[in-house]
């Protein structure tokens, strides 16, 4: 706008401040189409980021697929290698190791195998202990003697079973405490040994076996009484009810020798409390023990699954070889109205 002398003040100023307005409308237009610029590059570089990453995971989905379709089922069954394969391995060998070919570490000297022996066998030929043993049995048998029906309203058992009962309790608490006494020189005889002696090992491995039996002889009821109620109660085909009790015998073995090594885990616990050993060696000592009772487990429903496997592969090539059999006998039979008499009114074909 031209500013003219003869115009009044207020004129002037008027149109300044109107100048100085637009003036600044243009530049926070001019500073919004620069923030609006800006943000929409940031959202192209963003969006091209975006397609970037898909195209790569695409790209690595399809690798993936194409690797798996290119391989072999056998193949994709099996692990893989790597560090997890490679360190189960390890602590399988070492497990098996020390269950089977592992010598004892510590060689106890001759004072503490005398001292072993003596204990063990004042524990095992103790007088107290017998006699203990003897009062309890003799108490036990007077009072199944007198020991009736209603023997609280019936003269004399009502005066001779309270007796007979106290002479029973007082027998089982000294029978109780001969057995403490017993179980302390026991304790006493495998701390001065040691639980990484030969006796302390040896003593681990045969509760191992033991639970190991038992597991097993577990698992054998539970097939029993499988197949006590399972006979007849399903009309399928004869492959199929071989590899149906197949995969319960497995089941029934893989929970029986869990449960047992559960037990001996349990086990184990006490046998270390029995020999007195430290923090350190007990700790240490049972991680080994149950390494090797593991390791035989996994062995053991390792081998059984692969079996049942092969059985089960084995069963399933018969039974298709059979049928592909009949199939292609029965190709070669003539048509059925063939075979019909020709008096037959051909309705009835």
């Amino acid at each position: 706008l031209a500013i003219h002398p003869d115009r009044p003040a207020s004129t002037t100023r008027t149109a300044r401040a109107r100048a100085r307005l637009e003036s600044d409308c243009e530049s926070e237009l001019e500073r919004k189409r620069q923030i609006k610029s800006e943000h929409r590059t940031v959202l192209v570089a963003g969006q091209q980021t975006d397609r970037t990453r898909k195209g790569a995971l695409m790209g690595d989905d399809a690798r993936v697929v194409r690797r798996r379709d290119e391989t072999p089922l056998v193949t994709s069954l099996l692990p893989r290698p790597g560090p997890k394969l490679y360190s189960a391995l390890i602590w399988w060998a070492f497990g098996l190791y020390a269950l089977f070919a592992a010598n004892a570490p510590y060689t106890p000297s001759l004072e503490a195998e005398s001292r072993y022996d003596e204990l063990m066998s004042r524990a095992v030929f103790s007088d107290e202990g017998r006699f203990a043993e003897r009062e309890l049995v003799q108490a036990q048998r007077e009072f199944d003697r007198v020991n009736v029906f209603f023997w609280r309203w019936r003269a004399p058992y009502d005066r001779l079973v309270p007796d007979r009962q106290r002479r029973l309790r007082l027998a089982e608490e000294q029978f109780l405490r001969a057995t403490r006494e017993r179980d302390a020189l026991v304790s006493e005889a495998k701390a001065s040994v040691g639980i990484w002696s030969r006796y302390g090992v040896a003593e681990a491995r045969q509760r191992f076996w033991e639970s190991f039996q038992w597991g097993k002889d577990f698992a054998k009821r539970m097939t029993f009484w499988d197949v006590v109620f399972g006979i007849g109660g399903r009309d399928e085909e004869l492959y199929v009810t071989l590899l149906r009790w197949l995969g319960q015998i497995m089941m029934n073995f893989t929970v029986g020798l869990v449960a047992a090594l559960v037990s001996f885990a349990y086990t184990l616990f006490w046998l270390v409390w029995e020999y007195k050993a430290s923090m350190v060696s007990g700790v240490l000592f049972y991680a080994v023990a149950i390494s090797g009772a593991s390791a035989m487990v996994g062995l053991f429903i390792g081998g059984m699954c692969e079996w049942a496997v092969a059985a089960a592969g084995l069963s399933l090539a018969r039974a298709l070889a059979l049928s592909f059999s009949l199939a292609r006998s029965l190709s070669f039979l003539p048509s059925l109205p063939s075979l019909l008499p020709p008096s037959l009114p051909p309705s009835l074909l």
